[in-house]
């Protein structure tokens, strides 16, 4: 897979949400105008330079190129959301850390499941109407290990999640 720029993912680059559990919406029609939106208005010679100020695109027409390669191709697309997810759970949710504040498990079981939103929740104990989230991404994520721990959306309180992998089929 290519490297992204090292700052801003393929997503900031088109300007488009950059959640990839939200994508899932955007159409090709979206990403071709987000491509064309983006060359035009940090094409070197369609914009004007001020002479007094600096140019304000940050964005090489390489960069915006290789944004729209990955974004319009439905498998490139699909796997560099995967690795999205994996760069921000390792960041906030790696597993087998038990220095998290207020670490408690619980089978994933015992949490309530929204369809909609393929989510697992469940009410903290801090009473400031935090709760902790466990995204399906998550956990596909975290399949070899069995578990997953997350963080309460309202304090400083870690939750370990652990589930078992059922195979279908």
């Amino acid at each position: 897979m290519p490297e992204t720029p090292s700052t801003q993912n393929h997503y900031e680059v088109l300007a488009l949400p950059t959640n990839p559990s939200t994508n899932r919406s955007l159409t090709d029609r979206d990403i071709r105008h987000a491509y064309r939106r983006s060359l035009l208005l940090h094409h070197p010679d369609k914009t004007r330079p001020s002479l007094t100020s600096p140019p304000s695109s940050q964005q090489t027409i390489d960069a915006i190129t290789l944004a729209y390669k990955m974004l319009i191709d439905p498998s490139t697309r699909s796997e560099y959301d995967r690795s999205l997810i994996a760069s921000s759970s390792t960041a906030t949710r790696a597993p087998f850390q038990p220095s998290h504040a207020g670490l408690e498990t619980v089978d994933l079981g015992d949490m309530g499941y929204d369809a909609n939103e393929q989510m697992w929740y469940r009410g903290c104990r801090c009473g400031k109407d935090g709760a902790y989230v466990v995204m399906e991404e998550e956990l596909e994520l975290n399949a070899e290990y069995g578990e997953t721990i997350t963080p309460c959306q309202g304090c400083s309180l870690w939750l370990r999640v652990t589930f078992a992998v059922v195979e279908e089929g």
